[in-house]
């Protein structure tokens, strides 16, 4: 047996059970001889499994954990075991020799780095069945070319880098096919074509795989073509065509498309002559990142504010161009009447002296052509603020209204205002917020 009846009584007599009798030693000696050789043979499946010849703690420790009992502590798998042997008057004991820890040399090391707090981040892991071109994915393994039968490519020098996606999107023949003719049909002449393709992209059912080609598609046309008016109406508008489509979820990819959008709002140039009708497309623009806000707010809380925050920066930037500071203008006009109220007219005044010494020079036509379009925009803002206020009683169009209202948004903007037949209207409306933000600072 390998353990003496002996070890039983010793054990024994340790926790508290004295004097048992030799036939009772006997049975466990045998009971826990029949018990390790479960154990050992449990163990040797998991080393098999595991293509290993050595046994080890870890082997040990799973056949426990299958047998329900509790794994040993103290001991290392990658730490070789050593048993040192002591000889007693009865018999040979072995034991393992613990490490001699100096504690004066442990105190006077340095301390270790403090770890890092635990952060969870979200990313998306499959879109309808397609993996995204994300670090956080893992590569997937090429099955049908392996890795030994593709060709060497040769080493290219580090100015012409090619990156190589991590995801290969599979497509069908038809979807290419159909890709290509879209993308060939959207820099048609035709104007009839061109539509053709676009009311397919707003209604198709079953382009969902290529919505993230038409959002790059997107991209790379408004990055290249900053000049071409034309081109950029029609990214423009493949984006609208792809928010419209109510059999496609773009929602994942809301984060790509808001870029160009903003790029094709508030960009110094999106024209070669300043004389093209650049401002419809900024309008356009506009008018999709508020119905992104509108339709995806809910979801991302941060979306609008964050939105709010560029163009705000924008409009108040004296740096920026005349077309950038209409964009902005734009823009936040189409966030809504509280985003006018809180950030938009108590800056009027300040940007008017800005504005007027602008137009000013009187040399340079461009700025007073950009600067005519600035004013119409900020005489929309005020329009806005007066169609959204139904309760508020126009005031008569007198010199002591308008001097009030000069207060407000300028002496250059006030006589605009005092020019549309709503002048009423417009005044009450802007006197009325104005007070009313007078009062919110008061409470405060």
């Amino acid at each position: 047996m390998i353990y003496s009846k002996s070890t039983i009584k010793n054990i024994a007599d340790s926790i508290g059970v004295p004097k048992l009798k030799d036939e009772i030693t006997s049975a466990m000696a045998q009971d826990v001889e029949f018990r390790l050789h479960e154990i050992i043979t449990e163990a040797m499946k998991f080393m098999r499994h595991s293509k290993r010849t050595k046994l080890t703690v870890t082997d040990i420790n799973s056949a426990l954990r299958v047998r329900n009992v509790e794994p040993i502590y103290g001991f290392e798998t990658g730490r070789p075991i050593k048993f040192n042997k002591t000889a007693t008057a009865l018999e040979e004991i072995y034991y393992v020799d613990d490490e001699v820890i100096d504690l004066d040399r442990l105190m006077e090391e340095p301390l270790p780095s403090v770890p890092l707090e635990v952060v969870y981040t979200a990313h998306w892991l499959a879109i309808e069945g397609v993996q995204p071109r994300i670090q956080q994915n893992p590569a997937p393994i090429d099955e049908e070319e392996p890795a030994a039968k593709k060709p060497a490519k040769a080493p290219q020098r580090q100015d012409s880098v090619e990156t190589i996606p991590l995801v290969k999107h599979v497509l069908s023949k038809e979807l290419q096919l159909y890709f290509e003719c879209i993308t060939e049909s959207l820099v048609s002449p035709d104007p009839l074509v061109k539509s053709t393709a676009l009311e397919s992209i707003s209604i198709d059912a079953g382009i969902h795989q290529l919505v993230t080609y038409f959002v790059q598609y997107v991209a790379m046309t408004v990055k290249n073509n900053l000049n071409n008016l034309s081109t950029l109406n029609t990214a423009m508008a493949v984006a609208k065509a792809l928010r419209r489509n109510p059999n496609l979820f773009v929602e994942p990819y809301m984060h790509q498309l808001i870029p160009s959008l903003l790029t094709c709002l508030v960009s110094k140039r999106l024209c070669e002559s300043y004389t093209e009708d650049h401002w419809s497309l900024r309008d356009g623009a506009a008018e999709q990142i508020a119905e992104i806000c509108q339709q995806f707010g809910q979801s991302y809380h941060t979306l609008q504010a964050r939105i709010t925050r560029t163009l705000l920066r924008a409009f108040l930037d004296p740096t920026k161009p005349l077309t950038t500071h209409y964009g902005a203008i734009v823009g936040l006009t189409k966030l809504g009447v509280s985003i006018i109220k809180v950030l938009v007219l108590p800056n009027i005044k300040a940007y008017m002296s800005l504005l007027d010494a602008e137009m000013e020079k009187r040399d340079n036509q461009q700025l007073i052509y950009d600067g005519a379009h600035c004013q119409t925009a900020l005489i929309n803002v005020l329009k806005t603020l007066a169609r959204n206020s139904d309760d508020i009683e126009p005031v008569g169009v007198t010199i002591p209204q308008r001097s009030k209202l000069a207060e407000v948004v300028g002496d250059t903007l006030a006589r605009l205002v005092f020019d549309d037949p709503d002048a009423g209207k417009i005044t009450a409306a802007v006197l009325a917020a104005n007070k009313e933000a007078k009062a919110k600072e008061t409470s405060k």
